[in-house]
């Protein structure tokens, strides 16, 4: 699946930021002010490109679409459209489509019809199955289907978004800059301002506003949303149905799934289906290759519009370490639930999410990694800089920025594995040495004076006096796994790798750590509590010890870490202003979880040797379960093994085309240019994952579920023929 929500980099900050909310502000300095000095410890070259790549990307020749081509509604690019295919969509057009795509918690959706059907991923509407079952109804693996609208069953916590407009306010957020200001106050000013003009839209309009930020802070934009609030389950396939081939087939092709999910919006009241009169008319037959087709949704995140050196800090240290936390934590996982079946169940989304990340940053990682990727990034930014150069007024203006931004991800380079092996709660968390984490950081924010202490400090209480079941086992395997990528990351000093004494294994060290404290028994915690700072100091617990000494490494290193984020931030404004000068909105910005549409085609594509199909068939569903003597993950779900003398195998389930894609586009719908609804995206091929740093992967492909297969699904398979009638009502 290519579903990790929004921009996964943004998560993983904001898993951070919660655990360093804490921390003092940095010291204010100069507006556009050098970074911060590269500390001596850090080798020379650090971030230089490969000399193989340097040396290749004097041969290499650019297609014009490296950055993408994730357009958004308010820069449609109708003259590329008609010269590619011949196709130039109207205002009506492109409006319907805008109003007929939606975004739901975490990932992409339509609507099917005229009384608010939606069509969603299965994957993403996970959270919304599993808690409208019951222990007498497992509709996550038994799947579900109401054939009225009384039948429907509400989604807690579950909501769609419409955009409904979309106002350009770049020129106000930047005004707030003024002389003498620090990047991080510029920040904050913009950040203040932007709240400002969010909140007084929602306000006027009573629509959901949000400010967006456009080729890394080139245009910002106020984009208008619709909220329905209610949202009801209406047809879901089993798991295995939707999830065929399991983590083996994940971000592979061919495919077999039926990875949807239909849901209904209802209007305010939460008691009437809503009227939707923008939806996408069904089409039975779908899409055959060679067909052009559009991909709309809101894909979370792409860093095709970011500096070599940012390239290079990826490669070298982001990526590698990500990956290292993700291998430890998997290994102790399946480790568990190979001991604990019971267990290893209640752990199967938890595993199948980590296993989906894991799998993503190794494609991207073998992608940052690879010399032709890494040619063409670097032929793509010495045009860019010569474009610069070749002009004098861009040149004194944004002439340095290169440089600026590599000293600036030099300094982060040295300073990750310090500010994210330190965070205790990051990723891999023990849970015995989070909860030692908590302590400590409650204890030092209670102490602080009560309008410097961040905002929601005291939900700390709640987890410290309630933490929930901890299992020996996986703590000690995920502390083991710590200590050992201290020793990977850190300097030979660092308090992570002092912990493992002379003579000890990381092992040894998380045991001795674990079986020596107190921080499991409540009375304990309750007095570490009421201690004050004081009582903190003076504590012999060795864990809370540990995390305090953590703490103090995090926060030696974190005001430079801030420090270079927030110069990062400004230098990135300054690298898109420079870019917007030279192409304009000739280039598609980023992903930014917002609205955007994407044209390809479906077609076929070589591998190992021979070639992908544009389509598969439910006879190969059937096919590749009688290979693996249907066997999990290749089992067929109960309904297609009942209904395979009924079903026509010869029908399409699953296509791929050249559509640009990322994490957030799952559920999006995939149209033909008749705005029909010919499929539903769900995943891209492991061939598309380098794609994240530069759209050129030529076997790279979006892979989709087909409407034919659908539709046949839904006739032959489970007699849903209420959902059917509803769905081809629509459609001429």
């Amino acid at each position: 699946m290519t579903n990790i929500g929004v921009r996964h980099f943004a998560v993983l900050a904001a898993v951070l930021a919660m655990a360093c909310s804490s921390a003092p502000p940095p010291e204010p300095a100069p507006a556009h002010a050098p970074p911060p000095p590269v500390a001596e410890t850090t080798p020379a070259g650090l971030l230089d490109a490969p000399q193989a790549a340097v040396d290749m990307s004097d041969m290499v020749e650019l297609n014009g679409t490296e950055m993408g081509t994730m357009w958004t509604f308010e820069n449609p690019p109708l003259d590329y459209w008609e010269d590619t295919y011949g196709f130039r969509p109207s205002t009506e057009w492109l409006e319907h489509v805008r109003l007929a795509s939606g975004r739901v918690p975490g990932c992409s959706a339509s609507f099917v019809s005229a009384d608010g059907l939606v069509i969603t991923n299965n994957h993403c509407a996970r959270g919304c199955i599993d808690a409208v079952s019951t222990d007498e109804n497992d509709y996550l693996n038994d799947g579900f289907y109401a054939a009225t609208d009384g039948e429907e069953l509400v989604c807690p916590n579950y909501y769609l978004d419409q955009l409904i407009e979309i106002e350009d306010i770049t020129a106000e957020l930047r005004s707030v800059a003024e002389a003498g200001m620090s990047d991080a106050d510029i920040n904050a000013a913009r950040d203040a301002r932007g709240e400002e003009l969010s909140a007084a839209c929602e306000e006027a309009t009573g629509l959901r506003c949000q400010v967006v930020s456009l080729f890394h802070g080139g245009q910002y934009k106020l984009y208008k949303f619709h909220r329905y609030p209610t949202v009801k389950l209406v047809f879901t396939p089993e798991m295995q149905a939707a999830f065929f081939g399991g983590d083996a087939d994940n971000f592979t092709y061919p495919r077999y799934d039926l990875d949807i999910t239909f849901l209904r919006a209802y209007d305010e009241d939460g008691e009437s289906p809503a009227s939707t009169p923008h939806y996408f008319e069904w089409d039975p037959e779908g899409a055959a290759e060679g067909e052009l087709v559009f991909v709309t949704g809101n894909p979370g995140s792409t860093a095709r519009q970011i500096t070599l050196s940012q390239y290079m800090y990826q490669r070298v240290v982001f990526h590698p370490m990500i990956l290292d936390f993700f291998d430890q934590r998997l290994e102790v996982m399946h480790a568990i639930a190979a001991a604990d079946p019971d267990r290893g169940r209640a752990m199967q989304n938890q595993i199948f999410g980590f296993e989906n990340t894991q799998k993503l940053y190794r494609g991207q990682l073998g992608g940052l990694r690879d010399v032709d990727l890494t040619a063409r990034k670097i032929r793509w930014e010495n045009e860019f800089r010569a474009a610069v150069e070749a002009d004098p007024a861009l040149q004194a203006e944004y002439g340095d920025v290169w440089d600026r931004i590599a000293g600036i991800n030099e300094t982060m380079a040295k300073l990750a594995p310090t500010v994210y092996l330190n965070n205790p709660s990051f990723l891999n968390p023990s849970a015995h040495l989070q909860l030692a984490g908590q302590l400590s950081q409650y204890v030092q924010i209670a102490a602080m004076p009560e309008d410097q202490r961040p905002p929601n400090w005291n939900r700390l209480e709640g987890a410290i006096r309630e933490p929930g079941e901890m299992h020996m086992d996986q703590s000690l395997g995920m502390l083991t796994g710590r200590l050992a990528l201290a020793q990977e990351w850190l300097p030979a000093e660092a308090v992570l790798v002092q912990a493992v004494q002379p003579g000890e294994t990381p092992e040894a060290a998380a045991r001795r750590l674990i079986e020596s404290s107190r921080v499991g028994e409540a009375e304990f915690r309750e007095s570490l509590m009421s201690g004050g700072v004081e009582g903190l100091q003076t504590t012999t617990d060795p864990l809370v010890q540990l995390a305090l000494a953590m703490r103090a490494e995090q926060q030696s290193a974190l005001g430079k870490w801030q420090d270079a984020n927030a110069s990062e931030e400004v230098q990135n404004e300054r690298f898109a202003s420079a870019l917007f000068a030279v192409y304009g909105t000739d280039l598609p910005p980023d992903a930014t979880f917002t609205l955007r549409i994407t044209d390809g085609v479906v077609q076929r594509y070589q591998y190992n040797g021979t070639y992908a199909p544009a389509q598969t068939s439910i006879y190969g569903l059937y096919g590749r379960a009688e290979e693996f003597d249907n066997e999990m993950p290749f089992t067929l779900a109960p309904a297609f093994d009942a209904a395979r003398d009924v079903v026509d195998m010869s029908i399409p389930i699953n296509f791929v085309s050249t559509n640009d894609i990322t994490g957030g586009n799952s559920g999006s719908p995939v149209i033909d240019q008749e705005a029909r609804w010919v499929g539903i995206a769900f995943d891209g091929n492991v061939e598309s994952l380098p794609n994240e740093f530069l759209f050129a992967a030529e076997n790279g492909r979006t892979v989709s579920v087909h409407s034919a297969g659908i539709t046949e699904a839904l006739r032959s398979v489970y007699n849903a023929h209420e959902l059917l009638d509803e769905l081809l009502s629509g459609s001429n």
